[in-house]
């Protein structure tokens, strides 16, 4: 039987025992599709291809550790949609335009988790926060629920700045850790 004509439960078994014309006949049956999806939430083709290659790429690299609960289908689509997020976000950040992030972002995050997973990710993300050393806490609800500057932290607190620049990469290094997961639960969630 050619490769092409296995099952993806078939062919991820043969990925898992490192067969590589297993994983590339995986690899062209999703592409497109993938490739279409990250399109047309992204409209840059560059951007659409790398975050499918990224995305390939991490589930060729993980293939030993990872065990897939879902369908493979299902799986690469939440996967696709965690990195348009990503990307989305990332981009947000490096711009820095908290408006344009209202506006268009907010909305297509919107789009993808239902106001009950909304809520539930709500949640997730007060535990997490909840659970940061004390002072990055009162750093990061500065920062995020009184929208207060790196200065007026500083001064507030009585801290050097570069402590408070500290305290927030490392309050959204544990953040992103800690929720990457929960996301792609909430948004599988919402695409069944």
């Amino acid at each position: 039987m050619a490769f092409n004509e296995l099952t993806d439960l078939n062919l991820w078994l043969q990925v898992k025992q490192d067969k590589g014309f297993a994983f590339k006949t995986l690899f062209d049956r999703y592409w497109e599709k993938l490739y279409i999806y990250a399109f047309n939430r992204l409209k840059s083709e560059a951007d659409a291809q790398d975050i499918v290659q990224e995305v390939m790429i991490s589930l060729w690299s993980r293939r030993a550790s990872l065990d897939i609960e879902t369908t493979l289908a299902a799986y690469l689509h939440a996967a696709v949609q965690y990195e348009v997020l990503n990307h989305f976000s990332r981009a947000a950040k490096n711009a820095g335009r908290s408006q344009e992030y209202e506006q268009n972002i907010l909305p297509e995050l919107n789009s993808y988790i239902a106001p009950l997973h909304m809520k539930e990710l709500a949640a997730l993300v007060e535990v997490e926060i909840t659970r940061l050393p004390e002072k990055m806490q009162q750093v990061y609800r500065l920062r995020q629920e009184k929208n207060l500057s790196v200065k007026e932290i500083a001064r507030l607190l009585n801290i050097s700045e570069q402590t408070v620049r500290n305290q927030l990469n490392s309050s959204y290094q544990k953040l992103k850790k800690h929720l990457k997961e929960a996301m792609l639960i909430a948004i599988f969630l919402h695409s069944n």
